[in-house]
């Protein structure tokens, strides 16, 4: 076979999907051919024109059965009568009701109830043989049984056709829908760890970036004094240091070396005093009342808390101005709250629910279970916080 049929075999899917097509087309062909003999046999032996009579009726039952499902049982119908009408026009009727035990199976394939066209054909044969036969009885002659069983057998196999044609289109579907199922859990893992990196690359390099912003506007004051301007530059390369640590840390989210190692620890609530710290060393005046965790806090929740203070100073060194309040406490049911205050720098600064920074602290909030507020005037700016202990990341 050339190259250029292989394709399409395989756009036509399975092979199994064409055999009861094929079957259809290879029973009508057969019974077409044998119902030209049949003419052709009246015709050579120069018999009466009503001897047609049947192959005329096996024939208009067949082409009948084409048109759908009601047309196709009176067909049925038709193709019934033909072995009755062979042995009333003094035909023999071995031809006919042999191909009508054909026809049985043709009938199912195209979907009428085996049990109909098993029943129908089968007691047209019986009679008809019997007829023909001069008895029924099986100690005489079995003509007539074996003639109804052939029908109900021919009805039977193309049943069970059928029925596992049905069953394997049934099982690829339920494996398709399992494959998309499987492939849509896996495109929503994906999404949810990209968005959970993207947190992590805005609030973690956000805030290395912020200070090293205040960093260097300050080493810009101090042009006049070496002292205190080495001091902010090397404070600013320690911040760009942590910026490639940060980064390195997400990177190694992506990747797992030969040896299997993991990332190592995240940022979380135990690292809020030198988060505050570093923004003071950069020239913030941060005012925070942090109180002790009496209750642990799961993992989630400890970077949650970490990163909605982390943006939350970022926020406030982009937009504000003066000193930045902070206050972070925990309940008798384990409840953290987080709030931060400060004042605006003009009124065009980020309102409630404004920028991207404070649409990632909701979602990251949200995603252990809080919530988080936000609220302005025309002086202060405030971010408001509320983090279970017990917080999961939302799948």
């Amino acid at each position: 076979m050339t190259s250029t049929a292989r394709p399409a075999i395989a756009t036509t899917g399975p092979r199994w999907r064409a055999l009861p097509r094929v079957a259809q087309i290879t029973v009508q062909v057969i019974l077409m051919v044998a119902v030209g003999v049949e003419v052709v046999t009246v015709a050579v032996s120069r018999a009466p024109v009503i001897q047609y009579v049947p192959a005329v009726a096996m024939t208009a039952g067949i082409l009948l059965g084409r048109f759908g499902r009601s047309w196709g049982y009176v067909g049925l119908g038709l193709v019934a009568l033909a072995p009755m009408i062979a042995v009333l026009v003094d035909r023999q009727a071995t031809g006919i009701w042999s191909m009508a035990c054909l026809a049985a199976f043709w009938f199912v394939l195209r979907g009428l109830s085996a049990w109909v066209v098993g029943v129908v054909i089968g007691v047209a044969n019986f009679v008809a043989v019997g007829w023909e036969a001069g008895t029924i009885d099986v100690r005489y002659d079995t003509s007539s049984s074996v003639s109804a069983f052939a029908a109900a057998v021919c009805a039977a196999i193309a049943s069970a056709l059928r029925g596992n044609y049905r069953y394997r289109v049934e099982a690829e579907a339920r494996m398709r829908e399992a494959e998309q199922g499987r492939q849509a859990a896996v495109e929503r893992g994906v999404a949810q760890e990209r968005l959970r990196i993207a947190r992590d690359l805005h609030d973690g390099v956000g805030h290395q970036i912020a200070v090293v912003n205040m960093h260097l506007g300050a080493a810009e004051v101090h042009l006049s004094d070496p002292r205190a301007l080495r001091g902010d530059l090397v404070a600013a390369r320690a911040a760009v240091q942590a910026v490639l640590r940060e980064t390195q840390q997400i990177l190694a989210v992506l990747r797992v070396d030969n040896a299997g190692e993991r990332p190592q620890a995240t940022p979380s609530h135990a690292a809020v005093g030198d988060l505050v710290e570093s923004y003071r060393q950069a020239g913030m005046v941060v005012n925070a009342n942090i109180g002790s965790f009496g209750i642990a806090l799961s993992g989630q929740s400890s970077v949650a808390v970490y990163r909605v203070v982390q943006e939350a100073l970022t926020n406030a060194h982009k937009h504000g101005v003066g000193p930045v309040s902070l206050e972070i406490s925990q309940n008798g049911e384990g409840l953290v709250f987080i709030e931060v205050a400060n004042m605006r720098r003009s009124t065009s600064s980020p309102g409630p629910g404004g920028g991207n920074g404070l649409i990632g602290m909701r979602e990251r909030v949200e995603s252990v279970g809080g919530s988080l507020r936000t609220r302005a005037d025309d002086r202060l700016f405030w971010i408001v916080a509320t983090i279970p202990a017990d917080g999961r990341e939302a799948r």
